[in-house]
């Protein structure tokens, strides 16, 4: 279902990139209680579809059970960051309102992975792969146009995930590369291997391939990305 405003308070999600760590634990604790119930609520209404399946008959009460079940699930998973990135991501194509209504969440779910990754895919923030709802992410805003409000963000990172050793998924960053195709962009991923930073020196091959890739792509517009496009680009880099 997507929402055409914020049915609830969302505010309190970004403590969960807050730097105080009492902040941003508190928000953990609420966020993952959410999660918690949700899961019981998906839990209880599996096993009452299965006891209403095996009975072979209609039991209304069974049946309002199983629906009050349902129900609770969507109601506290909608309560978890999982509500906003569903309304983001289940927008209609071209529905730019609503797209960049829900887009801060999405760059609120990237950067919790970029700074705290062992909260973010701990099993109680969780009850999917955080590694698929980090590629869906990416896809969806690889398919339409990166609303104007979070491009910054985006860039940022874009900068992050070039900079660090490889995480899962991060292949889908490459695919944003092209859309934030301005100098000043490209001027900052060309420095990133002259960086202080010991993990982008210049003699870190690894960190100077991934800069070119990137360069690459901007370079070659009619060329598709692909999970397989840097292991291609490294046969004959």
């Amino acid at each position: 279902m997507i929402f055409e405003e914020p049915p609830g308070d969302y505010a309190w999600l970004f403590d969960l990139v807050a730097t105080d760590p009492v902040t941003r634990h508190r928000a953990l604790d609420r966020h993952q209680a959410m999660v918690a119930a949700a899961s019981d609520a998906l839990h209880r209404s599996n096993a009452l579809w299965l006891s209403h399946y095996r009975s072979r008959s209609s039991q209304p009460r069974l049946r309002a059970a199983m629906d009050q079940a349902h129900a609770d699930f969507r109601w506290h998973d909608r309560q978890t960051i999982y509500g906003p990135l569903g309304a983001f991501r289940d927008a209609a194509d071209g529905d730019g309102v609503t797209r960049a209504l829900w887009a801060p969440f999405v760059v609120l779910y990237l950067r919790w992975e970029a700074d705290f990754p062992e909260e973010w895919q701990a099993p109680e923030s969780r009850m999917w792969s955080p590694w698929g709802t980090k590629e869906a992410l990416l896809r969806r805003l690889d398919r339409d146009v990166i609303p104007e409000g979070i491009k910054p963000q985006i860039a940022e990172l874009i900068l992050a995930a070039l900079r660090r050793p490889y995480r899962c998924k991060d292949w889908g960053y490459a695919c944003l590369v092209r859309q934030l195709d301005d100098p000043l962009f490209l001027d900052r991923v060309a420095m990133l291997a002259r960086a202080d930073d010991p993990l982008v020196q210049l003699d870190d091959p690894l960190v100077q391939l991934r800069v070119q890739f990137v360069l690459h792509l901007v370079a070659h517009p009619e060329q598709r990305i692909t999970r397989t496009s840097w292991r291609r680009w490294l046969r004959t880099a």
